[in-house]
């Protein structure tokens, strides 16, 4: 197979390198001899390469131009997806649409509609409104607490909580943190080294799951009272313990000494000493636990950290409750100003609980206002934290808190869950592990309603997923559940929460008649025209048409700018073509440059090579007859009948003959032809005789369609040009054109030509060396015969 890319076969030098060697009993040079005798040949062969390199560049020089055209073709003419395709009717239709009228303020229109002036909206009698329907009260109880607090209460805390381990397995680090929940979703706990043991184990076994070592890469077990980590694998990665800041704990190092890294055997690892209370467990008093430590509050949308009062202000403190609760209070006044935020220690039975309660500051509660715990320092929130609250809580609903705890004003039926309750005749499920977020994930995925929680009004949202009047809510439940989560007076009977249609009152044409029509969305099609709906004019509240009330009309105009600025580039893409055409058809060779051969390349460098061969590439397409035929038609893509009509919208024809037919564009005319009449400036470029226009001819645009598909279509029938050389946008035609078939059949002759070269060499060879036998022998009976002819 050819090599379409460059030359193939060998070069003539490598044909020439004569096998064996010559001349040693003659003096003749053998080498130069035979390739003097076989000139012949190699010269053929020399000829064939040069011309299939001649076709080569032809067909490069083809290809360059039929680029262009396709994709002009695919631009302009013959793409309908293209937004500047000339025969597509949204290229020249009507798309500026505008709304006119004292009306016009109530609608929305975009779009593209050639009917418009014959359609007006004589009034909008109802918008379209999907069922909705939305708490009547706020459903949570406004207030952000925290729970009971005990300032005298000392607790015993896990030294190990929140400490890490570090492991190396296969050269990669693994951390995990002692901290979290089981799968069961109770704490883990370490005030025992039996607890250690089975928090460690469950930790890395979750951890495995989310991808970190695998399960019995690492095992805890106890010995003796001590912790040993130890591994179950008994191949592959090395396993060692590097770090972390349970080491000193646990006892794998001496307080204030650096750890040394130990390999995890299946023997173990062990601590020094067995693990007790007295390292497990430590007793901290609330002031230990609050002082100092950081909590961060979101008002409105605004984050502010608050740092507690340190140790030393806690212990002087006569009430430490009234010390901590005047600090908030502080820092409440400073970082969203004062009296919005009011911080009460309120006492009973013997424990506090801090409470905070937006208002306004010129006094009473603000109820608009959203306060909420964002995080802190887990002594402080958290399970086990001294205030008791939980990141997340507010004086809203808490979304992540399951619904007994996340703070509705009603609680009482959620001690009855699970119940199942029916929306618009599809069962739920409500569990007491739901939380208020996966509830309503839960309603909204399987239900044909939406469920949403306006948080500033502490509200929820119902509202059907169908349009218009096809949607409805209903809630159906026995248990009062309900009531208790989305408030008093859900809707429970059919027909008593629907949705509504749109209906508009519309005139066609010249007729008086109003026609009613009825939409289930306020947006909706209208004759081509994309129509919104913002409000309603024209009836009375009986719904009764006012008469007299001004219709709004329409006005629509093409879009100038976008047509201008398509048709500029269209004519400068036309005349590119027109000059890379002209200047390969018109452009003599110079035959003293003819392509180098693999010998004359080799005395070049490679800038005189590529400059060299961008002479000898010039007029490569001198006179080719397609060319031609395709100069002459595009110097006529505007037919002589209608250079007249085209000139008066902008259009022209250079004069000048060396300009080959090059067209010249008036934008100011054109816009100025487009506004006026576009219709026809349309039927200009589009026109086609098929359709029986007055003067029998085609539109520029469709000539140069007709033209494009006949030289360059790259789909279905090849164009002549493409059928000559193919192209990377008709990959069948790669191997499938005129030039290629041509450097097939050169490929074959150089085979053959080459085949011969080898035999005449190979016969000269034999024959030379047999001249250099018969020299030889005659040499040598010559040295014989004079060692009788010696001293005579």
């Amino acid at each position: 197979m050819a090599n379409i890319g460059g030359l193939s076969g060998s070069t003539s030098s490598s044909l020439n390198s004569i096998r064996g060697y010559g001349g040693l009993a003659s003096g003749l040079d053998r080498d130069t001899l035979i390739e003097d005798m076989t000139y012949g040949t190699t010269s053929k062969i020399d000829k064939q390469k040069i011309k299939k390199t001649q076709l080569q560049w032809q067909q490069n020089a083809i290809r360059n131009i039929t680029d262009k055209m396709i994709a002009f073709a695919d631009k302009y003419t013959a793409t309908f997806t293209s937004s500047t395709n000339l025969f597509s009717s949204s290229f020249w239709g009507r798309a500026n649409i505008t709304a006119l009228g004292a009306n016009s303020k109530y609608i929305s229109v975009s779009g593209t509609a050639n009917s418009s002036a014959s359609v007006s909206i004589a009034g909008i009698k109802q918008l379209a409104e999907k069922a909705k329907w939305s708490s009547n009260a706020a459903v949570s109880d406004k207030t952000l607490s925290t729970g009971e607090i005990d300032p005298n209460a000392v607790q015993k805390l896990d030294t190990l909580q929140g400490k890490t381990l570090t492991f190396e397995y296969g050269n990669k680090n693994y951390t995990i943190t002692l901290s979290g929940k089981d799968e069961n979703g109770d704490p883990y706990k370490f005030d025992t080294v039996e607890n250690v043991k089975n928090s460690i184990n469950s930790i890395l076994k979750t951890a495995a799951k989310d991808g970190g070592m695998p399960e019995d890469a690492v095992v805890a077990d106890v010995q003796d009272g001590k912790l040993v980590l130890k591994t179950n694998q008994t191949s592959g990665n090395n396993i060692k313990l590097k770090g972390g800041t349970a080491l000193e704990i646990l006892g794998f190092k001496d307080a204030g000494q650096d750890f040394t890294e130990q390999d995890i055997t299946q023997q173990g690892i062990s601590s020094k000493n067995p693990l007790t209370e007295k390292e497990l467990i430590k007793e901290v008093s609330f002031i230990d636990k609050i002082a100092g430590k950081e909590i961060t509050f979101n008002y409105n949308g605004v984050s502010k950290t608050f740092t507690l009062p340190d140790k030393e202000e806690l212990s002087k403190s006569n009430n430490v409750m009234d010390t901590l609760k005047d600090s908030l209070q502080k820092q409440f006044d400073d970082a969203f100003g004062t009296g919005r935020v009011l911080v009460e220690a309120p006492l009973d039975n013997g424990k506090y609980k801090l409470q905070f309660k937006t208002q306004n500051p010129a006094g009473g509660e603000d109820t608009s206002s959203t306060l909420k715990v964002v995080n802190g320092s887990s002594e402080l929130i958290g399970d086990g934290g001294a205030l008791n609250i939980k990141a997340g809580e507010s004086n809203r609903l808490n979304l992540n808190a399951k619904l007994s705890e996340a703070g509705f004003a009603k609680s009482g039926n959620l001690a009855s869950l699970p119940q199942t309750v029916k929306i618009n005749g599809k069962g739920i499920e409500i569990t007491a592990d739901d939380t208020v977020y996966t509830l309503m994930e839960k309603i909204n995925s399987e239900t044909d309603v939406t469920v949403s929680y306006q948080e500033a009004a502490d509200k929820f949202t119902i509202t059907a997923k169908a349009d218009g009047a096809s949607g409805q809510i209903k809630l159906e439940d026995s248990s009062g559940i309900l009531e208790t989560i989305f408030g008093s007076g859900i809707p429970t009977t059919d027909g008593a929460c629907v949705g509504k249609d749109a209906i508009i009152g519309v005139k066609y044409g010249d007729s008086d008649e109003v026609v009613e029509i009825i939409r289930g969305s306020n947006s909706f099609e209208l004759d081509g025209m994309t129509i919104g709906l913002n409000g309603t004019f024209g009836y009375g509240d009986d719904g009764k048409r006012i008469e007299g009330t001004e219709a709004i009309t329409f006005d629509a105009k093409v879009d100038t700018d976008k047509i201008v600025e398509a048709v500029k580039t269209m004519v400068d893409e036309y005349n590119e073509i027109i000059e890379l055409v002209n200047k390969e058809l018109g452009t003599r060779p110079d035959r003293e440059y003819q392509p180098l051969t693999s010998d004359q390349k080799k005395e070049l460098s490679e800038e005189e090579i590529k400059l060299y061969e961008e002479k000898a590439k010039e007029g490569i397409l001198f006179g080719d007859s397609d060319l031609r035929a395709l100069s002459s038609e595009l110097r006529f893509a505007i037919n002589p009948s209608d250079l007249a009509e085209m000139e008066k919208i902008g259009l022209t024809v250079s004069s000048t003959y060396s300009d080959n037919g090059k067209l010249s564009f008036d934008e100011k005319k054109f816009k100025a032809a487009l506004e006026a009449d576009p219709e026809k400036v349309q039927e200009l470029f589009t026109k086609s005789k098929s359709d029986g226009n007055a003067n029998g001819t085609d539109g520029i645009a469709t000539n140069l369609k007709n033209i494009m598909s006949k030289y360059a279509n790259n789909v279905g029938t090849m164009g002549i040009l493409i059928d000559k050389a193919g192209s990377v946008k008709a990959p069948r035609s790669i191997t499938d054109n005129t030039l290629y078939k041509q450097m097939e059949q050169i490929d074959k002759k150089i085979a053959d030509l080459e085949t011969r070269l080898k035999m005449e060499q190979d016969r000269y060879i034999k024959q030379f060396t047999s001249l250099e036998t018969v020299i030889s022998q005659m040499n040598s009976q010559s040295s014989w015969l004079s060692q009788f002819s010696g001293g005579y």
